[in-house]
């Protein structure tokens, strides 16, 4: 598998290595090579541990007409304020 890998120089020409799309994958070293070892071995060993699984989430949820299908039953409190006719006059622009 490919990763792409961010290598950068510092002022004393230490060399830093990053993985943007794995967390906490870096490795630092004295030389490019070296650098480029120690990051394939860091991401060797998250690899490792690490399980990689697909969910299918919903793109939005279900949406209905809530004049007909709310639950009015379960909001008791409401019952007296919310009868049919005061839902009629509650009508929303689209």
């Amino acid at each position: 598998m490919k990763y792409t890998v961010i290598l950068t120089e510092d002022n004393k020409g230490n060399y830093f290595a990053q993985v943007p799309n794995i967390p906490d994958c870096t490795a630092t070293a004295k030389t490019r090579n070296e650098v480029i070892k120690n990051i394939k071995d860091v991401i060797a060993n998250i690899m490792r541990k690490v399980e990689i699984i697909q969910l299918d989430v919903p793109d939005a949820p279900k949406s209905g007409n809530f004049q007909t299908e709310t639950p009015w039953d379960f909001f008791g409190a409401f019952e007296d304020q919310f009868t049919d006719s005061r839902l009629k006059e509650l009508e929303f622009d689209n």
